[in-house]
């Protein structure tokens, strides 16, 4: 029976259903109380995890409040885990090995009450950590403090109850090191969430790229335990999104279509998976929510391309915070993506049969819309995407870039490509104005701050203002703006907002 409450807590846990859990965990206390009480502090942390207001500051709370949490949890489940090995020792076991905590634990518990651990059996038992010698206790004369130990060496007496003593053993090294390996990586991936929300103009891509790669690779080579169940493939797959959505940034920033479409169809197809893996647990006493039942699910994180649709008779699984955000963050990069390609994705559209409209279709935030119906209400003559080539990134007007191929940097009013201009004929003729203000506001345009320019001489004023280290928005007007117009400055940086992810960043922090 624990080891089948073990198994359907996890998996509640990994499905976040955390209702469910804490019903598994009241069986789990009654008959070990110290795992119940570490399992409950696992879920709690994983509640506030999922809902991301650990990231909002609030009052006479520690900023890294959670990370400390997962940290201690962490620390009792090393000394836990030190407890069993111990106890292994005094009863003459040795360690608990692979057929201990599987196979032998699942086949007696086949036997005994008809019940198998579909998580448990799947995960192998990972040796505890190293110990120096005066860690280990002498078998003749063994000490245990662990509440847990103590819990079952008041309960067992004789060889039946010492059998199965080794054997609920078993399960809780098993359970253990899968709590263990969860709160290690938690505490990572918090510190990417974080730097993540402190990011207002642009993703630190220099420090959180490598963060998020150190956290997959330690998923791949230590943390063998938790790989097999349901919460281990969250993990996986939310790693996995952030790191397909900052090389989509990366190369999206770079011109370089190819790569950025294949990181945004990964990204979305572990999206999908993810949320179908979520949705199609079965386990005992599984929770369905209607979307008014819970209190923490915030809008802010929809997106109109992920709603969450009936499963069972009208009602809806509650898919987490996190979830919802990085659904959002990728949207908001197929929306850069598409404005940023649009003439190579159109071609290809009609080719298909399509147009501008199917091509934007279901698009949230929909750039396009949002330039045309400004320009036809402000009267613009034009706005234009301006690339600035740097010596040290490859480009192609085509969006192609060949590592290998011979390349030869452009030059002039070459090295200012345009990339998006609506009307789709871009105003050659403002060319040498456009970069003469951008080569004279260099250290401003740095800075993310708007520039205005009125040129007396033709009597066209011009807004510009950077999107990122290489692409910059320019509004063009044929009339004269003796002073800057409010509507133009308060479009630009609310173009330029949306394209740089500034209200979905900022959304983790203050929303």
């Amino acid at each position: 029976m624990f080891s089948r409450d073990c198994a359907e807590f996890i998996k509640a846990l990994g499905s976040f259903d955390y209702a469910c859990a804490n019903k598994h965990l009241m069986r789990i206390s009654k008959s070990y109380p110290t795992v119940g009480s570490i399992c409950s502090r696992v879920s709690q942390c994983e509640s506030v995890y999922s809902s991301m207001q650990y990231l909002k500051p609030k009052l006479f709370r520690r900023e890294d409040h959670l990370y400390h949490l997962y940290s201690e949890i962490a620390s009792d489940l090393e000394r836990e885990i030190l407890a069993y090995k111990d106890f292994s020792i005094a009863t003459g076991r040795g360690s608990f090995s692979e057929s201990d905590s599987i196979v032998g634990v699942t086949g007696q518990r086949q036997q005994g009450s008809g019940h198998t651990s579909p998580t448990l059996a799947m995960a192998e038992a990972v040796a505890p950590s190293q110990r120096t010698p005066k860690d280990i206790r002498a078998v003749d004369h063994p000490v245990n403090l662990s509440p847990t130990f103590s819990f079952h060496q008041q309960q067992s007496t004789g060889a039946g109850r010492a059998e199965a003593q080794s054997v609920a053993a078993a399960d809780h090294i098993v359970l253990y090191n899968i709590l263990h390996e969860l709160c290690n990586l938690r505490m990572i991936t918090i510190g990417v969430y974080r730097m993540m929300s402190q990011s207002t103009t642009e993703i630190e891509m220099e420090t959180i790229l490598p963060e998020v790669e150190h956290t997959l690779h330690m998923y791949d080579s230590r943390c063998q335990e938790v790989q097999n169940t349901v919460l281990g493939s969250g993990i996986q797959f939310e790693l996995t999104i952030l790191r397909h959505g900052l090389l989509l940034d990366r190369a999206i920033a770079e011109y370089d279509v190819q790569i950025s479409s294949t990181h945004l169809y990964l990204a979305r197809i572990s999206l999908t998976e993810w949320k179908r893996q979520t949705l199609e647990q079965d386990y005992t006493e599984k929770s369905h929510y209607r979307p008014e039942e819970t209190s923490w699910r915030y809008s802010l994180f929809s997106s109109s391309e992920e709603k969450n649709k009936s499963v069972v008779k009208g009602k809806s699984n509650l898919l987490p915070n996190h979830y919802l955000w990085l659904n959002r963050w990728i949207t908001s990069e197929r929306s850069k993506l598409t404005i940023y390609f649009m003439d190579i994705l159109l071609e290809k559209e009609r080719a298909m049969g399509g147009d501008e409209r199917s091509l934007w279709a279901d698009m949230d935030p929909d750039m396009h819309g949002l330039i045309r119906t400004f320009r036809k209400k402000a009267g613009a003559r034009s706005i234009s995407f301006v690339y600035e080539i740097s010596p040290d990134v490859r480009f192609s007007t085509t969006g192609f870039i060949s590592a290998n191929a011979p390349y030869e940097a452009a030059t002039g009013l070459n090295s200012f490509p345009c990339i998006y201009s609506y009307p789709p004929d871009p105003p050659k003729d403002h060319w040498p104005n456009i970069i003469s203000i951008m080569q004279g506001s260099v250290n401003l345009l740095r800075q993310f701050r708007s520039q205005y320019f009125y040129d007396r001489k033709i009597g066209c004023t011009y807004y510009v203002a950077r999107i990122d280290r290489h692409v910059s928005i320019v509004i063009i007007y044929l009339d004269k703006h003796p002073t800057p117009d409010s509507s133009a400055m308060e479009f630009l940086q609310l173009l330029a907002s949306k394209l740089r992810h500034t209200d979905v960043l900022t959304a983790l922090r203050t929303e």
